[in-house]
């Protein structure tokens, strides 16, 4: 009774500690801002590239029309110029801000020849992508007069493609496909920040204490299983109010874009978003709890292994890996939610936590996948932490050399 006493003691201590932090208080409620940014920026600004003034050197005398109509539908502002006009003369207009580009259309563009543009928005990808069919569809319209089609023939063949991709597993409303993996994505980048930096968090503190001796006067009067377990949960609840703050604020967001966006004088722009759900948002925290504790728990005895804060940069290196062994398969889990390799990365500790609520928002993995997944990530937690606590049992009252792995082994037989 007196070891839960104690843990609840510290725990307490370690929140209090880290809440009452202008920076957490900062970050917690500059956290749902960022969120809110992600969701409702891009449809806010998904005018693209309306309004872009370009200028049309055609040398073939027959492209620059329909182009130049074809953008003003678009709502861009262009202009046809004299086709001798020089490269020097339109790159000083870009300079000046006069035009944000210009399409050079060469004599044998109808030929295969290169058609360039060059303009201070080159790398927007609607840019490359309104320019490239426009001008595709103007070329293939004359090389089809050139070759004899009637004009409603050629009208057919190459009217507009109208094509989307949406995410599904079948029982769920489909919904935008990309939409989807950044929503899914952004899950797991969340997931992985807050479980990394609170989890180093633990072994800082448990660094900082042995560093300036007060762990000898904490362990004094505490043991060090309930030490150990009071700081990860003390660090991990302060974690838990971050993500749940985080998560909450997509949420909402999501369920209300239309509306906030109406509010702004603006639209979604058709794209179906896929909802953030209650389940979902559960789920994501009970994988960001066990998966910080599974972590958490390496780290508190990494810090008490090593003596300096430097020695924590060699020492935690694995655990680290692990972790971004995680991330990295993120777009591999993406691609494939429902997938043989989805699966197995999802059902294992160490990265479950990370890519599973991500698989979950895709439709990749049931209620009953998920189940197993947090059933062996709660086992593994609870091994990783006993394991742990050995270690740190002995190691917090190490001064010196690192230990070797025959020492390590010697400390979880104790």
């Amino acid at each position: 009774m007196r070891d839960l006493r104690d843990m609840f003691v510290i725990a307490r201590r370690e929140f209090l500690e880290r809440v009452r932090s202008k920076w957490f208080v900062a970050i917690t409620l500059l956290g749902p801002i960022g969120i809110v940014a992600l969701v409702l920026v891009p449809a806010l600004l998904a005018k693209g590239a309306e309004g872009a003034k370009v200028e049309i050197v055609d040398q073939t005398g027959v492209i620059a029309q329909p182009v130049f109509d074809k953008l003003v539908q678009a709502r861009w502002k262009p202009a046809i110029i004299p086709a001798d006009t020089p490269d020097r003369v339109e790159m000083d207009r870009i300079r000046d801000h006069k035009i944000n580009g210009f399409i050079t259309i060469p004599k044998d563009a109808l030929d295969s020849g290169l058609i360039l543009y060059r303009g201070d928005n080159g790398s927007s990808q609607d840019v490359r992508t309104t320019l490239g069919l426009i001008v595709g569809q103007a070329v293939q319209v004359e090389r089809g007069k050139r070759a004899g089609i009637p004009a409603d023939t050629i009208a057919a063949v190459v009217a507009d493609t109208h094509f989307t991709a949406r995410q599904t597993n079948g029982t769920s409303e489909a919904a935008s496909g990309t939409a989807s993996f950044l929503i899914g994505y952004l899950l797991a980048y969340i997931l992985f920040l807050v479980i990394t930096l609170y989890a180093v968090n633990v072994m800082r503190s448990v660094v900082q204490e042995k560093t300036s001796r007060v762990m000898e006067l904490m362990v004094a009067t505490v043991k060090p299983g309930s030490l150990m377990t009071g700081k990860i949960l003390g660090v991990g609840t302060a974690g838990l109010v971050q993500v749940t703050a985080w998560l909450a604020m997509g949420a909402i967001t999501l369920a209300y874009r239309d509306q906030i966006l109406g509010a702004l004088g603006a639209s979604g722009g058709g794209s179906a978003l896929p909802s953030f759900a209650f389940s979902e948002l559960v789920i994501a925290i009970l994988y960001f709890i066990f998966g910080f504790f599974f972590y958490a728990a390496m780290y508190a005895a990494v810090g008490a292994m090593v003596s300096s804060e430097q020695d924590t940069q060699q020492v935690q290196m694995p655990i680290m890996i692990l972790l971004l062994i995680g991330f990295l398969c993120v777009t591999m889990v993406s691609n494939d939610p429902r997938g043989s390799t989805a699966t197995i990365m999802t059902m294992l500790p160490f990265w479950s936590a990370i890519l599973m609520p991500m698989r979950y928002v895709l439709g990749g993995a049931g209620l009953g996948e998920v189940a197993i997944s947090l059933g062996i990530l709660v086992v593994s937690t609870v091994l990783i932490t006993r394991a742990a606590a050995k270690i740190y049992r002995v190691g917090v009252l190490m001064y010196g050399k690192r230990p070797s792995v025959g020492e390590l082994v010697r400390w979880l037989r104790y």
